[in-house]
């Protein structure tokens, strides 16, 4: 995958189509040394624990500011604001690769996964460069009803 693609966790729609979450949710993201590969978007039930989050310095799980989800005819969108930029410091993790958005009201419950790698494997140098984060002007993700 390329930096940026995304994998949606299925369990997420199928849960928010159960009423388990509502609007008004907080959601976060968080930072995982786990390979985009290795990120299994069948997986029951995934939560922030499913997965090894990596912490450190100024890359630490950050809530999403302004979270919405709006209709427009068939399109669900969900959206925030982008996340203010992750400065470089000798204190942050060394090996992350993924950037998971989680639902923090419901058990950090995991709703998509971001490729922050190049090429899949080689992890972000936070150490020596800043992390800026910018999400689609389409929405974090977009949902087609039919």
């Amino acid at each position: 995958m390329a930096q940026g693609d995304a994998k949606y966790l299925r369990d997420w729609p199928f849960k928010l189509n159960k009423g388990d979450y509502d609007d008004t949710d907080t959601y976060s993201i968080a930072f995982l040394s786990d390979n985009i590969a290795a990120i299994d978007v069948n997986v029951t039930d995934p939560t922030l624990t499913t997965y090894t989050e990596t912490t450190g310095g100024n890359i630490v799980k950050t809530a999403l500011s302004n979270f919405t989800i709006t209709r427009v005819t068939t399109n669900v969108k969900f959206d925030a604001d982008d996340p203010a930029t992750f400065l470089k410091n000798a204190s942050n993790p060394t090996d992350v690769r993924v950037i998971l958005i989680i639902n923090d009201t419901v058990s950090d419950d995991a709703a998509q996964a971001i490729d922050a790698t190049t090429d899949g494997t080689t992890a972000l140098d936070l150490v020596n460069n800043d992390l800026s984060l910018s999400f689609d002007a389409n929405g974090i993700m977009t949902v087609t009803l039919t």
